[in-house]
């Protein structure tokens, strides 16, 4: 028999993320900590979102999501701010980066590419490439044709980052109650 204990998810939002003039390496919300792997977070045209910069500017272009164990990451949502300084027609490539990582270890990745069209929605879900693991990253690199373009060539929002605690079987749950139960019975005969 496998059942399994409902797992939580919870999705981080970015509500209270500071605009960029604040500096921040690392934000924390509902259970998830985003951090900086380079440059700052906070929020550029839209509060309430984390802005991601392929360089050229004081942000980010990746952001490692942790839970302090072991989850499933579900899926993002980004708005694209297009691209910029280009002197000529953007590039279309998997500029977006997906990692999933166990205990520092790449176990998953996917590409995804940035609209070109300032303010296009895109939700990604993750497959289940993404489950089992303790760190997700998100990162905006450059296209792989940069001579299109000067940096920042491409820039987006994120929000939404929803991730998914790995159920507990129902096994672990009744070893659980057992040693309990067993503990309660030891205490009630000591008195």
């Amino acid at each position: 028999m496998s059942l399994a204990i409902p797992a939580w998810s919870t999705t981080i939002t970015f509500s209270s993320l500071p605009d960029e003039g604040a500096a921040l390496t690392s934000y924390t919300e509902n259970g998830i900590t985003a951090t900086a792997g380079s440059g700052t977070l906070g929020w550029f045209t839209s509060p309430g979102s984390a802005h991601v910069d392929d360089s050229g500017t004081g942000f980010t272009a990746d952001i490692t999501f942790t839970t302090g164990g072991i989850f499933d990451a579900v899926g993002f949502t980004l708005t694209s701010l297009g691209y910029s300084m280009l002197s000529a027609p953007g590039p279309v490539t998997d500029n977006i980066l997906v990692t999933g990582y166990v205990g520092g270890s790449l176990v998953a990745g996917a590409n995804y590419t940035l609209s070109s069209v300032a303010g296009a929605v895109q939700n990604i879900l993750l497959g289940t490439a993404f489950t089992g693991i303790d760190a997700l990253t998100i990162s905006l690199l450059y296209p792989r044709n940069v001579t299109f373009c000067d940096a920042p060539c491409g820039h987006f929002d994120l929000n939404d980052v929803t991730l998914a605690a790995v159920p507990l079987p129902a096994s672990a749950l009744m070893l659980g109650v057992a040693a309990l139960g067993l503990g309660l019975v030891a205490r009630r005969r000591k008195i």
